[in-house]
């Protein structure tokens, strides 16, 4: 039998917890970061998706071949989608009526519908992590954490028609508005970290210029004020200015910081030791307030609530 989860209404605008060590969401008012619930799942997660215009999550972890999908508004888990242990990361795609499944054991990414039926399951290459849909030429770019090789999915065919050569251990990709631009994150091998954010043309595949943004630069999140990468090995959030080599801006925040999103002049930063997640002005880059999640936030969404 379901146990029941508290409801959260369609009107909230939220931050959203994945709290990894424990398996549960913490649900936040955006406005004051007030906590409004949190959600014990009673299974594993590390990660979810926001699906059907953040209506519904759906919630996964590596371990667990089932991804389960919640009604918010409800609190009632809607189904469970039948996938494969080894699940790394999971996308809803704006512009097709699918998701995004990546899987680092399987080696695949599969396409699920909105409702968990699969569409396609594509062999991709070695660890696939990181994801980002290209809207302006209709692809999903898929890093391959093992391989020295970012590979682009036409969501027409769901084949591969490109691939970028890139560092190995690449995680954490972002578009320009364009999409003419693909910047690209990383941890480094073991032997030498990763202190630089790479930009790569969309269009040849050809590497632009590197950014220097030590140490570990691997996710993005942009606003209002920007592009900006979250430097794992240094709890540093850069501002990224892509006309300079050496990143001058740049703020140190909690500790081990993996999730950060931004909203308008605001970045939302999770400190997966420290439980806590941070607000920041990114105009000033200050912190302006802080709040507690559950245990090891490693992933934050924002669900714009709808105000009709």
């Amino acid at each position: 039998m379901n146990h029941k989860l508290d409801a959260i209404s369609e009107k909230k605008d939220l931050i959203i917890s994945v709290n990894k060590k424990v398996g549960s969401l913490t649900f936040l008012n955006q406005i004051n970061l007030k906590k409004i619930t949190d959600w014990n799942l009673n299974r594993d997660v590390s990660g979810a998706a926001l699906l059907n215009n953040g209506k519904v999550i759906a919630v996964f972890h590596p371990e667990d071949p089932i991804i389960d999908s919640y009604q918010l508004s409800s609190g009632e888990k809607m189904n469970s989608w039948q996938s494969e242990k080894g699940i790394t990361n999971m996308l809803s795609l704006n512009s097709k009526k699918m998701v995004a499944v990546s899987n680092g054991e399987e080696n695949t990414i599969t396409f699920f519908s909105q409702k968990g039926k699969v569409v396609k399951k594509l062999k991709v290459g070695n660890n696939p992590t990181s994801m980002i849909e290209d809207p302006v030429h209709n692809k999903l770019f898929v890093s391959l954490f093992n391989e020295k090789r970012v590979v682009g999915i036409n969501l027409d065919s769901l084949k591969i028609d490109q691939t970028i050569e890139v560092p190995l251990t690449s995680n954490g990709l972002y578009l320009n508005e364009d999409s003419s631009e693909l910047y690209i994150g990383g941890h480094g091998n073991g032997e030498v970290e990763n202190e630089d954010v790479r930009i790569f043309s969309t269009v040849s595949g050809e590497f632009i210029k590197a950014l220097h943004t030590p140490l570990m630069p691997i996710s993005f999140f942009q606003n209002n004020d920007g592009v900006f990468t979250i430097a794992h090995g240094t709890n540093q959030i850069y501002k990224l200015n892509p006309n300079m080599t050496n990143q001058k801006e740049f703020l140190e925040v909690g500790s081990n910081p993996y999730s950060a999103i931004g909203y308008q002049h605001t970045a939302y930063v999770a400190s997966y030791d420290l439980n806590k997640l941070y607000e920041i002005n990114t105009s000033t880059m200050k912190i302006t307030k802080e709040a507690a999640v559950g245990r090891g936030p490693f992933q934050l969404l924002l669900r714009e609530g709808n105000h009709q």
